[in-house]
């Protein structure tokens, strides 16, 4: 009978075990994904201290409300400070002074905290020390976005490992690593494999052995903290990366081929994903999608991403799986530059991951966050500028915010809080603005001639916007198996002089086309313009590049054009050509070039604007376009002066004298925030004169009276928004990119949409 019981204990106990580890295992799955079983765990803990929500609620208010007064204190110190500067130069020396710069981000890190409802325990040696520290403050914040705001999270990772290792608060290797790992881990990360919890400060150990072990490739050791992050963030568990180390080919062992590791070691197999693979001895059961399993069993798109990202961030290289339409590609930094690998789509169509570090803005704003990386002062300067902007009195935030567009062009977050931020009536020197935008204006008037439908919008008889939009960039060209007519239009967007056409056939298609016309849209009517009779040939270049790659070339044509389009009438039977082995076309074209010059329309700029002059209550009639009231002026020396709609083109500037008689000498001056950019003296009707104005001033001497019907000014004018959108074209490093337009584009979105009557 003993015996039995025995048994019977034995079995029970054998079952209450199996039962445990059955649950532990789905608590490892989905303990993150049920809100009930957490709510029920922390009531047990409660429980286990004798406490009730309540009675926590209460310790955590108080935890809360000594963090907020941190923050009122704070954000009281600063203001004392700056309180009473008026010029945005004094705030940017505020923001570049060493005790300046470590308030503005501990202003920032406690409005986190408390934000996210955390505590800051200054108690705490280590967390003191990171508090006060302005470099890992500095690091923290200007490394990319912090995941979820989870501030805590961060500073309790950074704690951890600086305790477990003091050499990490000294700037290199490890300073790199813990503030990389804080930023990555500071909210919880599930591997690949069973989601299973990574171990954020065990990461940082395995990357220091493997560094002390010279595993890891050359540029590891170089790489900022924004960098750092993206070979930190993989999925892959400790084990995988090992094996990596272990198997990787050494050919691939090198910072320039380490990306292409995957595309040697993992098989292709057709609709058969890695998560489709089962244990050979286990038909039921899924086999765990490690790295190597990848490299046994092969797979699609996602385990190639999966596998190149991992294998690349085993050797401490960057690398991150990309989204693309009905794909997954990978990015990798190769000698400094992020590559895209496994990839069906450019840039400008691949979209983020949920851990990616830059804005929360699709894939191609990596290469943005890329380029303001690469000048850290300037990136945080930019971002102590913004976080001011948001401390301090609102009417200031316009200035501010501006301010560090131009220290700092790329900082996309500089143009969402001019977006979001400027909705009161703002304080700005506008004489001073436009004074720094005259370089600007400038570069942009000079522009040389460049290929203007670039990235431009494209239609076509083909009907395919995807491939409308080939024509006017670098891709795989436009297509179509159409056998009689064909046509492409193109919008410029604007008016420009048009200086000449290059048409790059695809694959010498261009036989097939019997003869075409292009048409431009001049000033609102349409003219043809050109037809392959106009082709221009040039003898000595038929053996040139151009001439066997089957380069068209047309000469330009007057006028301001804002459209062009281009018809083609095919040869009989003409011939049909395959791309790949489903689409058979006739015509194909891989891009078109239109160079050219923006040629803006001419007005009179003067119409109608605010004017003063040394008479009271007559100067509203010297710009209201009626010549039947003279302004008169019985003072020797006289003045006029006419505000412009923001900084203005000026060719020409006309006085229309009452009788057609002149009357003394004449000064004219272009002003520009309140200092002359250009003047001519003597006495005239009309001045011929080329230069840029936001007031323009007429001074008149040597008579004893005046008599004036009319002054008129010929040009063209920008708005503080047209300037803050060619700065963003000029400066913005990856700008003239594929990918750098389409972020370019949002950012001059956003410029479009502020709300500030006064700003401008």
């Amino acid at each position: 009978m003993k015996d039995c019981r025995s048994r019977s204990f034995f079995l029970l106990l054998l079952l209450v075990v199996q039962t445990s580890s059955t649950l532990q295992y789905e608590e490892t799955e989905n303990y993150y994904d049920d809100d009930n079983y957490e709510v029920d765990l922390e009531l047990e803990a409660l429980e286990n201290e004798g406490l009730t929500f309540e009675t926590e609620q209460i310790k955590r208010d108080q935890v809360t409300n000594g963090t907020q007064n941190l923050l009122d204190e704070k954000t009281k110190q600063i203001k004392e400070k700056v309180g009473n500067f008026g010029k945005t130069s004094q705030f940017r020396n505020y923001a570049e002074n060493g005790t300046g710069s470590l308030e503005i981000f501990q202003w920032e890190l406690l409005d986190c905290l408390v934000k996210q409802g955390a505590s800051l325990d200054l108690s705490d040696e280590t967390v003191d020390w990171i508090y006060n520290d302005k470099t890992t403050l500095e690091a923290l914040f200007t490394s990319g976005d912090i995941f979820d705001r989870n501030c805590g999270g961060v500073i309790d990772i950074l704690s951890t490992i600086i305790k477990q290792d003091p050499d990490a608060k000294n700037p290199g290797l490890k300073f790199t690593l813990a503030a990389a790992t804080a930023l990555t881990f500071g909210v919880e990360r599930k591997a690949r494999v069973r989601n299973q919890i990574i171990d954020g400060v065990a990461r940082y150990h395995n990357y220091l052995k493997w560094s002390d072990e010279g595993i890891l490739l050359e540029p590891f050791y170089h790489l900022n903290v924004w960098e750092m992050r993206f070979v930190l963030k993989g999925n892959s568990l400790h084990y995988e990366y090992v094996w990596a180390q272990e198997n990787v080919p050494e050919k691939f062992r090198k910072p320039e081929r380490i990306g292409g590791a995957v595309f040697d070691m993992v098989d292709y197999v057709p609709g058969k994903p890695m998560k489709n693979h089962t244990d050979p001895d286990d038909p039921t059961k899924p086999l765990p999608e490690t790295l190597e399993n990848m490299h046994i069993y092969g797979g699609v798109c996602g385990t190639f991403c999966a596998f190149g990202s991992g294998a690349t961030q085993a050797f401490g290289v960057p690398a991150s799986p990309l989204g693309q339409p009905g794909h997954c590609a990978f990015t990798w930094l190769k000698n400094g530059v992020w590559q895209l690998a496994n990839k069906v789509r450019g840039w400008e169509q691949s979209y983020r991951k949920k851990s990616f570090t830059f804005w929360r803005r699709e894939a191609s704003f990596l290469l943005l966050m890329h380029d303001v990386q690469q000048n850290p002062d300037s990136y945080q300067l930019s971002e102590k500028m913004r976080i001011l902007a948001s401390i301090l009195d609102p009417t200031f935030k316009f200035s501010l915010l501006e301010e560090a567009t131009s220290i700092c062009p790329s900082n996309y977050g500089l143009y969402v809080a001019l977006d979001e931020q400027i909705t009161t009536p703002q304080t700005v020197d506008k004489n001073a603005l436009q004074l720094k935008m005259v370089p600007t204006v400038e570069a942009h008037i000079n522009q040389t001639i460049r290929d203007v439908a670039w990235m431009k919008p494209a239609t076509s008889s083909a009907s395919n916007e995807q491939r409308n939009a080939w024509v006017t960039k670098e891709g795989r060209g436009w297509f179509t198996d159409e056998k009689d007519t064909c046509w492409i239009e193109i919008d410029l967007g604007g008016p420009y002089r048009i200086d000449h056409v290059e048409i790059k056939w695809a694959f010498n298609t261009n036989p097939n086309v019997a003869n075409y016309e292009m048409g431009a849209e001049i000033n609102g009517s349409w003219v043809e313009t050109r037809s392959k009779a106009d082709e221009k040939v040039d003898e000595s270049a038929k053996k040139s590049r151009k001439a066997r790659k089957g380069i068209t070339t047309l000469e330009g044509w007057e006028g301001r054009t804002t459209k062009v389009r281009l018809d083609m009438r095919l040869v009989d039977n003409a011939r049909m050509f395959r791309k790949g082995s489903k689409f058979n076309y006739t015509v194909g074209i891989g891009e078109v070039f239109i160079y050219g010059k923006e040629d803006p329309v001419r007005e009179t700029v003067t119409l109608s604007r605010p004017v003063r002059s040394n008479v009271a209550n007559m100067d509203a009639h010297l710009v209201d376009g009626i010549n039947a009231v003279s302004w008169r002026s019985l003072s020797r020396q006289s003045w006029i002066e006419i505000s412009l709609d923001g900084i203005c083109v000026l060719e020409s500037v006309t006085i229309d004298w009452a009788k057609n008689v002149i009357r003394g000498s004449q000064t004219v001056k272009y002003v520009v925030g309140g200092e002359t950019y250009k003047e001519t003296s003597g006495k005239f009707r009309t001045v011929k004169m080329m230069g840029l104005a936001s007031t323009l001033r007429i001074e008149l001497n040597g008579f004893r009276r005046y008599y004036i019907n009319e002054i008129s000014a010929s040009g063209y004018c920008f708005s503080m928004k047209d300037m803050l959108k060619m700065r963003v074209d000029q400066r913005v490093e990856i700008a003239n990119t594929i990918p750098g337009r389409v972020t370019v584009d949002v950012i001059k979105n956003l410029l479009d949409g502020i709300g500030c009557d006064t700003c401008f």
